[in-house]
């Protein structure tokens, strides 16, 4: 399978994304990467990719191809916002130049934020004929507006508008969280969304030697441990204020390994307040971090509060399970929920920074209680049955398998002989009227869906492998098998058609009469029938409410053989007067037919036809794949 990833950060930046591109290399998936110049968090490019730049165009065999952005810089709001913006536009711009060549089967988003990177995939699945997953580990635009970073309601609109596109031009959404999973369903039709959460990094590597002159452990002071982004969700303000209470105490450590927008924010109130306990280290690569959580007592994990950022699960947490140290947290909702069940530490509410203060005096005065998590081995526990690396990433191949399988596809007999009468499936003609009707969405593809070539437009798809059928002819060509029993027509039919069918096929037929309603309500009050693999189904319903009837069919009975032949079955009956043969080989029996019921059918074709340039347009048709059956 050819796999293209879009992630705006990427090696060697630390990111989970790049664990999944080993996951899929080692799957044998043909792997690229679109992304930027490594800059996160600093906000500059990366020394070691400056000097050696073509070191980091492959990555366990994936290639990846980078474009320019304006960088983070200080992380500012304006810095971020040109950030993102910048990303959006030179992965579209200069990312599809760079791709032109390449052909993907899937794309894959990492939506940590910013959510509109997938913008850049959306736009490339449509030109590549690709299908979407997207991961989502931010929920865009609550967390914006939780943490306040945006207030304008106009623009917190836009957003939300943003955002459902993206969702539904998504064909798998997996949800990091169980509580992003409603979250997400309300932002969109879409009932493809799955739990996929994250596991924890691999940080059991060796240290440098000289790793300890950093910093070095006081055994006999309690070290409280905060690893990772410092940013407007990490709730530091709050942090500090349990940090100045306890400034005093000196048997008391803080350390924090990272950086983020709010570090030079929260330096200044250290300063102020002289709060000599309280160390920043930077930010430190991965292969250091196992450092610094072995030299704790307490790793620290926080979140402000708020619906959107309560429902996500901290990156960190994973990794702090693995650690098997007691994890103090100064948060709510899901992270909450595992720090209880998995027995590992304590809970304060984020907003009472006077709590987390009281709860690390009682936690120096009861160490025992620190190191149960430890002697338990807890964390390791439930991370084995929780998040589990090797069964998420074995789901998330499965996920990708799924989507690849139900890539649409148009499936052409070539004649009568090749209908699949050993099992279920519907059969319907491939002309302008089902184009269009697929184009609006009225029709939607299936596996147990087939098409003969009906009028011209089947040659869109398969131009010189077949020649056309009429309706009028696949009706005189069917022979049923032996093991039919019973025939079922639903819709209109005249006498004559009828008495056509009992004398052609030999079987018993009945007819059942459809009067003008929708396809569903059709169904509700005619169709209380439980099919048989011998029994066939007939409709003679317009397109496309004979197909929307074939799949409620579909959906709620084991057995069915259905063709949507329309009128069809009139014409074969010779109750029609057939129309002469250059309209029929030219495929023009539209203009035919206008001859009667001009207004309507006028309107008819216009709207089909309007549906069916809008599908092309928007390159819906690109997206189909192709499979003739010739089982002769």
């Amino acid at each position: 399978m050819k796999i293209l990833i879009v992630s705006q950060y990427f090696w060697p930046e630390n990111f989970r994304i790049n664990e999944i591109v080993e996951l899929l290399r080692s799957k044998g998936h043909d792997v690229d990467v679109l992304t930027c110049y490594p800059n996160y968090p600093e906000g500059k490019i990366f020394e070691n990719y400056k000097r050696t730049p073509k070191k980091y165009n492959k990555y366990f065999g994936a290639n990846i191809y980078r474009v320019p952005v304006i960088l983070r810089k200080k992380s500012t709001k304006f810095d971020l916002f040109l950030n993102y913006l910048t990303f959006t536009l030179s992965s579209i711009l200069i990312g599809s130049f760079k791709l032109r060549k390449k052909k993907y089967d899937l794309i894959f988003t990492f939506a940590t934020s910013p959510i509109t990177v997938a913008i850049t995939s959306i736009f490339l699945c449509k030109i590549k004929n690709a299908k979407h997953i997207l991961w989502v580990l931010d929920l865009w635009p609550d967390i914006l507006k939780e943490l306040k970073i945006v207030k304008n309601k106009i623009i917190l609109k836009i957003l939300d508008i943003i955002v459902y596109f993206i969702y539904k031009n998504t064909h798998l959404i997996l949800a990091q969280s169980h509580s992003f999973i409603d979250l997400i369903k309300k932002k969109t039709i879409s009932n493809n969304i799955v739990y996929l959460p994250a596991w924890s990094e691999n940080i059991d590597l060796e240290t440098e030697n000289d790793e300890n002159k950093f910093f070095i452990k006081d055994k006999k002071k309690l070290t409280i441990c905060f690893t990772g982004n410092i940013g407007e969700a990490q709730n530091f303000e709050n942090i500090m204020i349990a940090a100045n209470i306890l400034k005093k105490n000196e048997d008391i450590e803080w350390v924090i390994v990272g950086t983020g927008r709010n570090i030079e924010k929260i330096k200044k109130f250290k300063e102020e307040n002289h709060i000599n306990n309280f160390y920043f280290l930077g930010s430190k690569s991965l292969d250091k971090i196992k450092y610094y959580h072995d030299l704790a007592d307490i790793l620290l994990v926080s979140l402000k509060s708020g619906k959107a950022i309560s429902s996500t699960i901290p990156g960190k947490i994973q990794t702090y399970l693995a650690s098997n140290k007691f994890i103090l947290g100064f948060i709510e909702g899901e992270a909450q929920r595992i720090i209880n069940e998995s027995k590992t530490g304590l809970v304060v509410n984020p907003n009472n920074p006077e709590e987390l203060a009281e709860k690390i005096i009682f936690l120096k005065k009861n160490r025992s209680i620190v190191r149960e998590p430890y002697l338990a081995q807890n964390g390791s526990k439930y991370l084995s049955k929780e998040f589990n690396k090797k069964n998420i990433f074995e789901k998330l191949n499965n996920y990708i398998f799924k989507v690849y399988q139900d890539i649409e596809k148009i499936k052409l007999i070539k004649n009568p002989r090749t209908i699949p009468w050993n099992k279920n499936f519907t059969l319907s003609g491939l002309n302008l009227a089902f184009l269009g009707y697929y184009s609006k969405g009225l029709i939607k593809l299936h596996p147990d869906l087939y098409n003969w070539s009906d009028g011209i437009f089947y040659n869109r798809f398969f131009r010189k492998q077949t020649k056309k059928i009429a309706g009028r002819d696949l009706i005189l060509q069917i022979e049923l098998p032996k093991n039919i029993k019973k025939i079922y027509v639903f819709g209109t039919l005249s006498n004559t058609s009828l008495n056509y069918l009992k004398k052609k096929f030999k079987k018993e037929v009945v007819h059942i009469y459809l009067p003008h309603d929708s396809a569903q309500n059709l169904f509700n009050n005619f169709c209380n029938i439980s099919f048989k693999d011998s029994d066939f189904i007939i409709l003679t319903l317009p397109t496309p409410k004979q197909e929307q009837f074939a799949q409620l069919i579909r959906n709620n009975n084991n057995n069915y053989k259905v063709i949507c032949v329309g009128g069809a079955v009139v014409m074969a009956s010779g109750e029609e007067k057939p129309m002469p043969h250059f309209f029929e080989k030219m495929g023009l029996e539209f203009i035919w037919r206008l001859r009667t019921d001009t207004l309507r059918r006028i309107k008819r074709l216009i709207v089909t036809s309007t549906y069916y340039i809008l599908g092309e347009i928007s390159f819906k048709y690109k997206r189909i794949k192709k499979e003739f059956l010739d089982n002769e």
